[in-house]
C-alpha cells in the first residue's frame, strides 16, 4: 500500500542516509567562451518555512527530513549563489570571476539560476537551496559513504537492492547524525503507522540515530526529531 511504500523509504533514508545524486548542466558562456560545470554528486536542501510546505511538496514529494545547519556546514556545505536569470550570467560578474578563476570548477554546482526558465518569476530563489557537493575529504572522513563499495557491507548490500536505475541514480549516501531534526510526514495514517506500529523499526532507527557519540547529539542532549504531518505544516 501507499503507507507501507513511504515507510520503507523512511526507514532505507534513516538507516542508509541521504541520497547523493548528479545530473548535467549545459555549459556556460561568458564572451564567446564556454565553461562546464562538473556533473557533480550533490544533496540539496531547502530552508522554506514549515507553512511553505506543502507548495514545495507538490514538485518533490510529500515526505521531507530535517537536519540543523551544523549537518551542512560540517560536510562542506553552505547556501547557494543565486545569479541573474534563466542560465544567462554574463551581467553577473561574481559568478564570471568564479567560472574563470575557480581551480576545483566543481564548486560551480554551489550557483544556481534564480529562474527556472526565461520567465523572472524567481522560482529557484524562493526555494532557499542549500547543498552538499561531493569532496574528496568527505570519503576520508567518513562522512559520506560509497554504497558500491564491498567494504561498506551495509550499504554495499542495500545498494544491490535497488533497481537498476536507482543504481545509476545513486552515487553516495549521507548517513543522517545528531543534527537530524524533524520528519514530515505525507499523511496522519503514515505518521500514526510510524510512532504506533513497531514492526517497521521506524522508532528504533530514531532512537539509534539520537544515541550516536557525536557532537550533534552531545549538543542536542539527544532530543528526538519534530514530527508532524504534511498538512499540519500550513499552520506554522
Amino acid at each position: 500500500d501507499v503507507a507501507g511504500k513511504y515507510l520503507k523509504s523512511l526507514f532505507d533514508l534513516l538507516q542508509f542516509g541521504i541520497w547523493m545524486t548528479e545530473e548535467k548542466d549545459p555549459p556556460f558562456c561568458f564572451n564567446g567562451t564556454s565553461i562546464h560545470v562538473p556533473p557533480t554528486p550533490k544533496s540539496c536542501f531547502t530552508e522554506l518555512k514549515l507553512s511553505e510546505s506543502r507548495k514545495h511538496a507538490r514538485q518533490y514529494g510529500r515526505l521531507g527530513i530535517g537536519v540543523k545547519r551544523p549537518f551542512v556546514f560540517n560536510r562542506f556545505g553552505r547556501p547557494v549563489v543565486y545569479y541573474g536569470f534563466h542560465r544567462n550570467p554574463a551581467n553577473d560578474i561574481f559568478f564570471k570571476q568564479c567560472a574563470q578563476e575557480l581551480t576545483d570548477k566543481n564548486l560551480l554546482n554551489f550557483f544556481k539560476p534564480m529562474n527556472s526558465t526565461t520567465t523572472l518569476n524567481y522560482d529557484f530563489y524562493s526555494e532557499s537551496e542549500w547543498r552538499i557537493v561531493f569532496l574528496e575529504e568527505l570519503l576520508k572522513q567518513n562522512l559520506i559513504i560509497d554504497p558500491r563499495n564491498p567494504l561498506n557491507t551495509k550499504e554495499y548490500a542495500y545498494f544491490h537492492t535497488l533497481t537498476p536505475d536507482e543504481q545509476n541514480k545513486l552515487k553516495y549516501l549521507i548517513p543522517l547524525d545528531g543534527w537530524f531534526a524533524m520528519i514530515i510526514y505525507p499523511s496522519l495514517d503514515v505518521i500514526n503507522k510510524a510512532q504506533q506500529d513497531k514492526t517497521n523499526n521506524t522508532q528504533t532507527e530514531i532512537d539509534r540515530i539520537k544515541n550516536l557519540p557525536d557532537h550533534g547529539n552531545a549538543v542536542e542532549g539527544g532530543n528526538w526529531p519534530i514530527e508532524v504531518d504534511l498538512d499540519a505544516c500550513r499552520n506554522f
